[in-house]
């Protein structure tokens, strides 16, 4: 198959004068990063000059990241979680100006914070990704919930089927769950299946998150990407490098590993 490739591009990376360009000639996609401060700052018109110079350059496919500093979406504190829908809002509202293909939104689950009880959780999240969803209904684009310190993936099942939405589907994060979770990459990919929308690709040794490039980490994405294909999925493969060089050896090596498989 012909896989899509994203990378993580903060917003004011993305108006750097030659950002659209330079991501055209690799043959990459932005996911945009809106960070709460960016949103309260962010007029209409400064959005939507970012969307065209992506067009003028080539650039076809988009992805947002929506804010996750300081944002619960399955906060207790209905102050709390009524922030995290406005923040949520902010960045979904942006989509005419660029047209994603889906925004990522963190879960928001750590057990370590709900006393091990994703009930605690499930409510005020269900609650919240109801609400934003409306506004994403609104603006025709979809939501790709990921996983972060979950354990398991049951409890993001049951928030999507609980939502029954076309539009919520999975942004899987393989480094997130060799970190985090017991679980065996595979078998999250199994359990998501489908609903994979988008895949983000960084390793790391199982001790840090470490957003290491492709191959200098200890996770088989060769078998990560099989798991995929196998169960059915055709994700969107995001890059999220922390350094410029991390992302040029990442790129590298991820395009090798499609090539072998025949994709790219």
């Amino acid at each position: 198959m012909d896989w899509t490739i994203h990378a993580t591009v903060p917003f004011p990376m993305l108006e750097a004068a030659d950002t659209a360009r330079f991501i055209a000639e690799l043959g990459v996609g932005p996911e945009i990063y809106f960070s709460g401060n960016v949103l309260d700052s962010l007029a209409p018109r400064r959005a939507e000059t970012a969307g065209e110079a992506l067009v003028r350059a080539g650039v076809r496919s988009v992805t947002f990241h929506a804010p996750f500093e300081d944002i619960w979406p399955g906060a207790r504190d209905e102050e709390a979680r009524r922030l995290a829908v406005r923040r949520l809002r902010q960045a979904v509202a942006l989509a005419p100006a660029f047209r994603p293909r889906g925004i990522v939104i963190h879960g928001g689950y750590s057990g370590w914070i709900f006393d091990h009880d994703p009930d605690k959780w499930f409510e005020p999240a269900r609650r919240t990704f109801e609400e934003v969803l409306e506004t994403a209904e609104a603006h025709g684009v979809d939501l790709f919930v990921e996983n972060v310190f979950d354990e398991v993936p049951d409890h993001l099942l049951r928030l999507s089927e609980a939502i029954g939405s076309k539009r919520l589907g999975f942004c899987l994060d393989a480094g997130h769950a060799t970190l985090f979770s017991r679980v065996p990459v595979h078998k999250w990919v199994e359990a998501f299946g489908p609903g994979i929308r988008e895949m983000h690709i960084h390793d790391n040794r199982g001790l840090r998150d470490d957003h290491l490039p492709v191959g200098e980490g200890s996770i088989n994405f060769r078998g990560v990407l099989l798991a995929a294909l196998d169960a059915g999925a055709s994700p969107i493969l995001t890059l999220e490098p922390h350094r410029i060089e991390h992302f040029h050896r990442g790129l590298s090596a991820l395009r090798s590993l499609l090539a072998d498989l025949g994709g790219c």
